[in-house]
């Protein structure tokens, strides 16, 4: 995949560079004249059946986790939660039970939602996998089985007003109770991390107002949607309480670790500043990100998509500095030094000579086969696995959305589109490179040690 300055993806495609370069020489007006008699003047072609083809090759299996036991059993009771739910209606739904077509296709498409995640909820899959296809299978549940009960004149708004206050409650007595404590900081991070999420989610799910009840009044699938909305938090609650007690249940010796949390997120945080302020502006012409002349390629392309996940990553850092969260602040600076690291390492493999370019379907299936050893050589580090398993499969995934985009094409198809598409692969391949070693840091610094 190196090609010189001189191969043929520089020849046919012209970087800034190299229309400031040729308008000198040329002339605007004698330039304009030649555009036709330039190489790439037309767009160029891919074999879109090769193309696809490329997406045949086995992809690495990256599985959501969290180092806590989640029993089978409190899967299972989500699973009949959801299960009654939908026991509770005459779904699916005929014309005669709700005439109102947009409502009826809305229940019915809910209905079979739930269905499909009651039924993958006892598949393959770790058991944190399980359990979120029940909670989600639950809420599906509870919008058919609400819209259901609004129709039948059966709920109200002073009951869903009761159900608010009553999860409300709930969520204030989990908080009360629930403490930073553990016996491994990078474990114990992990998990509180997920529980400050659940908490957080539950505050957001109640959080409509007054007028939004009474609007949903008259209004079947609006109700629902905030009866639903209730159930999440609710669920939420349920999920967060018990990963509290289970974690807290298993350690030998329980540490308060939230100033140690705090310093980590401190520690990170300044490490995400500093870093932050070496990374240049957002640019329309990616092709000035490197200081070498090279055309707009997939590595090109790949670089600019990095650098605005650092950006706005690096900007957003204020918004959680000091809030409640300091162990989701710790992971969430893990995500940022990855996008980091991914444009310095991106950036200077181009700027080394290598053009990660396109010219056909062999050079995509060349940045597949990179992310896809990218991916499995994360995988399996061994070392700061708690981390790597925390925010690997947040990139990894990403390949099975390209996988499947590109699945898609077919004829003829323009090398510029496929060249897009390729993008994705090699900013899989350099986050997926750097996730081993910022979690090495990230886990030094949870542990009070020098990264």
């Amino acid at each position: 995949m190196t090609r010189t300055p001189s191969g043929s993806r520089q020849d046919s495609r012209l970087g800034r560079r190299e229309v400031l370069a040729l308008s000198g020489a040329l002339g605007l007006t004698s330039l304009a004249g030649c555009l036709d008699q330039l190489p790439g003047s037309g767009p160029e072609t891919i074999d879109g059946d090769a193309l696809a083809a490329v997406v045949d090759g086995e992809a690495p299996e990256i599985s959501e986790t969290l180092p806590v036991d989640i029993d089978a059993s409190f899967v299972a009771d989500q699973r009949e939660i959801a299960e009654g739910k939908l026991d509770s209606v005459p779904a699916p739904f005929d014309e005669k039970q709700i005439p109102n077509g947009v409502i009826r296709e809305r229940a019915n498409g809910e209905y079979e939602a739930a269905r499909e995640a009651i039924g993958a909820s006892s598949g393959d899959g770790t058991a944190y996998e399980r359990l979120d296809r029940t909670t989600r299978a639950r809420a599906s549940a509870h919008e058919v089985q609400t819209a259901w009960r609004a129709i039948e004149g059966d709920a109200t708004v002073d009951d869903l007003r009761e159900s608010r206050r009553t999860v409300d409650a709930d969520v204030d007595a989990l908080a009360s109770r629930w403490e930073y404590v553990g016996d491994d900081p990078v474990r114990a991070a992990v998990v509180h991390a997920e529980i400050e999420r659940e908490i957080r989610g539950a505050r957001n799910w109640l959080s409509f107002r007054e007028r939004d009840l009474e609007h949903a009044a008259e209004q079947p699938l609006d109700f629902a949607d905030l009866a639903v909305d209730v159930e999440r938090a609710r669920t939420s609650e349920a999920v967060a309480s018990y990963y509290f007690d289970q974690f807290r249940e298993g350690l030998g010796e329980e540490t308060t670790l939230r100033e140690r949390f705090a310093a980590a997120r401190d520690t990170l945080d300044e490490r995400v500043r500093t870093r932050g302020e070496s990374l240049p502006e957002e640019t329309d012409d990616p092709t000035s990100l490197v200081d070498r002349d090279v055309g707009r390629t997939a590595g090109v392309i790949a670089l600019d998509d990095v650098l605005r996940n650092a950006r706005w990553r690096t900007e957003d850092r204020g918004d959680g500095r000091e809030g409640p969260s300091p162990a989701s602040a710790a992971l969430a600076a893990t995500e940022t030094l990855v996008y980091l690291r991914a444009f310095e390492a991106l950036r200077e493999r181009i700027e080394g000579g290598d053009d990660v370019a396109v010219d056909e379907a062999d050079d995509v299936a060349d940045l597949r086969t990179d992310a896809v050893d990218a991916i499995s050589a994360a995988r399996e580090a061994d070392r700061n696995r708690l981390v790597v398993d925390a925010v690997l499969p947040r990139f990894a995934r990403e390949l099975r959305w390209i996988d499947d985009r590109i699945s898609r094409y077919e004829g003829d198809t323009r090398v510029d589109f496929a060249e897009r598409e390729a993008a994705g692969y090699v900013v899989v391949a350099e986050t997926c490179r750097a996730v081993p070693s910022v979690s090495a840091d990230v886990a030094a610094a949870l542990r009070g040690g020098d990264a």
